[in-house]
């Protein structure tokens, strides 16, 4: 049982060593609040003219199903 249970502590210790270990050796830069972000293209797309699709009367009938 005590192996069992040293077992399961060493393999918790594993993982968390793993999951916070540091070996990335990049660099993270900050965000320059001065700068405003660039402005959004306007939406070009002509509006469609095709009608929507007829209602072929699938499951949202208004007649109850009996």
């Amino acid at each position: 049982m005590s192996k069992v249970l040293s077992g399961m502590i060493a393999g918790v210790a594993l993982l968390g060593l793993a999951a916070c270990g540091d070996t990335d050796s990049t660099t993270t830069q900050g965000v320059d609040g001065t700068t405003p972000p660039p402005a959004a293209a306007p939406d070009t797309t002509p509006p469609s003219t095709t009608p929507p699709p007829a209602d072929t009367g699938g499951m949202g009938g208004s007649t109850p199903a009996q």
